[in-house]
């Protein structure tokens, strides 16, 4: 297989099983939030791009690479996969760097029994939050 078709396999491989719309992303988001502490620490400590929302009246955080796959399935290079899918479901460009967000990424963590992996993440910010937010309430209701 020439290199053009190894990236465009890798690419088909790595698009299989992504979320498809903000249900998907929602019922993903609340998948992680059913699981214990140590799990969601587990996933979230290694995560690199984040997704913020509001659970619970505090900011949590998901791992793009988590959330973006069907049924929470990770996938183990597709990062930027995951976050161009989440770019578009939700009409947004990003992630970005923030200072203010990595010290309650650090938080949430601790608040888990860790601490992240790496020192420096990207999150989607204050209109892909609200967005976000709004999804998990209509889930809700």
């Amino acid at each position: 297989m020439d290199l053009a078709n190894q990236k465009s396999h890798a690419k088909v491989n790595g698009e299989k099983n992504l979320v498809t719309g903000r249900k998907g992303l929602a019922r993903n988001i609340r998948a992680l939030e059913e699981l214990p502490k140590k799990d969601r620490l587990d996933i979230v400590k290694r995560g690199v791009v984040f997704v913020v929302y509001h659970w619970d009246g505090e900011l949590h955080f998901g791992p793009a690479r988590w959330l973006g796959y069907g049924k929470g399935r990770k996938s183990n290079d597709r990062a930027i996969i995951a976050a161009n899918r989440i770019n578009n479901i939700f009409g947004v460009e990003g992630p970005e760097k923030s200072d203010k967000l990595e010290k309650a990424l650090t938080a949430y963590c601790k608040a888990l029994g860790g601490k992240p992996v790496r020192e420096q993440h990207k999150f989607w910010k204050k209109d892909c939050i609200k967005k976000i937010d709004a999804m998990l309430e209509q889930l809700d209701n």
